[in-house]
């Protein structure tokens, strides 16, 4: 059975002929549902190098103001590099080393009362899959940590060192939809008593060997495992849950939220919110074209849903 290794992501990196450049998914669509204008308040809520941000700074003009927010500092290290090209408006930019859940702290910071449109694109940024050190990847080896932002929390080595066999398998079920979660954590467990777990390659193979060849598809074996993993580790899902409050409670009435996720679990989560909570403009989901998918396989699995917060009544 041939096994597709390529990992989830936000985009993927592509040469322009100036260098590397990072390339979001579903760019232009985010754009159009987004529905900018000149002088509009945004905020990105998970900036990551502005692969959307530097069309939305352009959009908004310099009447508008760009609020970008990412709790990855490395990540946003390099954001505020490539604001080097935008003088013209970077009294306007303003990017904070933050979870997007505490959107309305960082506008109550700028004197902002509101925002007009917030995206939150949910999926790992290329540059945190593609640096092994990061520890995201089942492709490359580095060490056991995951977490977003490495100056805070517990990186993966030390959670999986703790954790109990009962508990890893309820996250990799729930989390990664991994219907052979009790055979892998049961592998983990083992193989950590044996003191050989501590890179990525090794836990990715110990996920590989736990799946009988018969239970393998498409996906690399330890896809979801790896996802689950991460998911645990960042508090992912808590994190959406709180970041869609937060949107919610600091758009103007009219304004527009905008989100992309990757997996089911998110999707779910964004679609019963806007349900409950919004006017949505379409009901079904955006996903990429065929050729997006061709020219980025990581864009294949994303959602993008927007919603409209709705008027106050009178």
């Amino acid at each position: 059975m041939t096994s597709d290794a390529v990992e989830g992501g936000e985009g993927h990196r592509k040469d322009d002929g100036q260098g590397t450049v990072h390339v979001p998914v579903l760019l232009g669509e985010s754009l159009q549902a987004l529905d900018l204008a000149a002088g509009l308040v945004v905020i990105d809520g998970t900036c990551g190098t502005l692969g959307h941000g530097r069309d939305i700074v352009s959009a908004i003009g310099p009447d508008g103001w760009y609020v970008g927010l990412d709790q990855d500092t490395e990540i946003l290290a390099r954001a505020r590099a490539v604001l080097g090209g935008t003088a013209s408006v970077r009294g306007r930019v303003s990017l904070h080393s933050v979870v997007y859940s505490r959107m309305g702290e960082v506008l109550a910071e700028l004197d902002l009362a509101s925002c007009d449109r917030v995206l939150l694109d949910i999926g790992l940024n290329s540059m945190q899959i593609d640096t092994p050190e990061r520890g995201f990847s089942f492709l490359m080896d580095g060490p056991l940590d995951m977490r977003m932002n490495r100056e805070h929390g517990q990186p993966l080595g030390k959670w999986l060192a703790r954790v109990t066999e009962a508990e890893l398998a309820d996250v990799i079920y729930q989390y990664g939809e991994e219907r052979h979660a009790r055979r892998i954590a049961r592998a983990i467990v083992r193989e950590r008593g044996r003191g050989g777990l501590h890179r990525t390659l090794e836990l990715a193979e110990v996920v590989r060997r736990a799946i009988p060849d018969r239970g393998r598809q498409r996906i690399h074996p330890a896809t979801r495992t790896f996802q689950a993993l991460r998911i645990a580790i960042n508090d992912e899902l808590g994190e959406l849950e709180r970041g869609l409050r937060a949107a919610l409670k600091v758009l103007v009435p009219n304004g527009r939220l905008v989100v992309i996720t990757f997996h089911s679990l998110e999707d779910r989560i964004v679609k019963q919110f806007m349900k409950e909570h919004m006017e949505l403009p379409f009901k079904k989901p955006i996903t990429p074209t065929p050729q997006e998918c061709r020219d980025n396989p990581r864009a294949r699995s994303a959602k993008l849903r927007c919603g409209i917060k709705r008027e106050v009544a009178a």
